[in-house]
């Protein structure tokens, strides 16, 4: 289970300027919940990175490493 979400320096910066920053706290409180479905949290491939992302919104995905039970968000992506 996760329980911390920790954002990589300029990712809060492209989260204001897209708009982005309620949809992303709406994400990861759902991911702290658990409810890793409705963000479809999922491991990239390859595994041995431990690169995961989840769902902003449908068009961006934040990727993210993931060490223990946190999350370092590094990079916001547009998805299409």
């Amino acid at each position: 289970m996760i329980r911390t979400v920790l954002i990589a320096p300029g990712v809060h910066r492209m989260l204001q300027r897209q708009r982005l920053l309620r949809q992303f706290e709406k994400a990861v409180h759902k991911i702290k919940r658990g409810e890793n479905a409705g963000v479809d949290l999922k491991k990239r491939t390859p595994h041995t990175l431990n690169i995961w992302q989840f769902r902003i919104t449908q068009k961006y995905r934040a990727f993210a490493k993931k060490e223990g039970d946190t999350l370092t968000v590094f990079v916001i992506d547009d998805h299409q």
